[in-house]
């Protein structure tokens, strides 16, 4: 049995009471914590909820709206020249998202893990399980009309290695957004943390989604990943946990590069920085100068376009991102 749209709402709201009574993210330290909670379904049935703290990535495909303008019913397309059309319109309208959607599938399977990597293969027995502990996968992906959204949960048992899941999530959000400007579809998006329930596997709900929404509908603007101050405190913290477990030094190793993948804007806000050398060495390696020269030309070309039609907004958000470009031109 479903939860209905008003049940769902009504889950949400009876947990936001009961986890402002018990269930915070610290204002120092972000644990894996968990709160679990049985919900009434009806008069005869309640379903247990587990409410965790959650990385999210939320990544938002430009233009949709403009591309839908003007458009209503089905047009009749008795026509050949009808129907060529309507297939144009079509791909204006859907082309792009089933590319993303298609990349998406492509990056996880890449993210995955090797089990006949040379790496592994040159491990003793008892290296290869922590290895093997090491690189489970955990990110799940959950598509969202024009977008889609990433999330690991912080508060898995099952997760050796914590910030191994938020690097994949770094090399993602980063690297779609590199990848849509050489593609001429621009993405913009976000990535924060906060808590949040999986109403049923892979379907996330809650203050996680909306807090990475709002960051990416408010605050990113332009073609940007913005990364939440909650995540660079979580990337901190494990970068100067002392230890030389397997695990901690994983932990830190993975939280030095995402660190490392980090700028911050002239607004102040922590982003993304795919034109960096650490996302060239851990992401994008020998394609980086081509990726650049090719997104380069269509932000060149989008001002362009922007002035001629006076369109401010626009062209100021892309006279932003090309200073940003021409900071970091490729060395080689």
């Amino acid at each position: 049995m479903t939860l209905s749209y008003w049940e769902t709402a009504v889950v949400i709201i009876a947990l936001v009471v009961l986890v402002s009574l018990g269930f915070h993210l610290k204002a120092r330290r972000i644990k894996k914590q968990v709160y679990m909670t049985e919900l009434r379904k009806d008069t005869d049935q309640s379903e247990k909820f587990k409410a965790f703290n959650y990385c999210v990535s939320f990544i938002d495909l430009l233009g949709q709206r403009e591309a839908a303008r003007g458009q209503g019913l089905l047009p009749d397309t008795e026509s050949e020249e009808d129907h060529k059309a309507f297939q144009r319109i079509l791909r204006d309208n859907i082309g792009g998202i089933l590319q993303l959607q298609r990349d998406v599938e492509e990056m996880v399977k890449v993210l995955a893990p090797d089990p006949i990597s040379p790496r592994r293969q040159s491990l003793g027995e008892k290296e290869r399980i922590a290895w093997d502990e090491i690189q489970q996968q955990f990110l799940k992906t959950q598509y969202w009309s024009d977008g889609f959204v990433g999330f690991v949960c912080l508060g898995d048992a099952k997760i050796k290695c914590l910030v191994k899941s938020v690097f994949e999530l770094f090399c993602m959000a980063g690297y779609f957004c590199f990848l849509g400007l050489a593609r001429r579809r621009p993405v913009r998006g976000a990535i924060d943390i906060a808590w949040g329930v999986e109403i049923r596997p892979g379907e996330l709900y809650g203050p996680a989604v909306v807090r990475a929404y709002e960051l990416e509908s408010e605050v990113a603007q332009y073609p940007r990943i913005v990364v939440g101050q909650k995540i660079v405190q979580l990337l901190e913290e494990h970068r100067d946990t002392s230890g030389d477990t397997t695990f901690i030094r994983a932990n830190r190793d993975f939280s030095q590069r995402c660190l490392g993948m980090l700028a911050q804007d002239d607004d102040g806000y922590w982003i993304i920085h795919y034109l960096g050398d650490a996302f060239q060495a851990s992401v994008t390696h020998s394609h980086h100068s081509f990726l650049y020269g090719k997104a380069r030309d269509f932000v060149v070309q989008q001002l362009e376009e922007r002035r001629s039609e006076k369109n401010s907004k626009l062209a100021f958000r892309y006279s932003q991102l090309l200073a940003y470009f021409e900071a970091h031109a490729p060395s080689t």
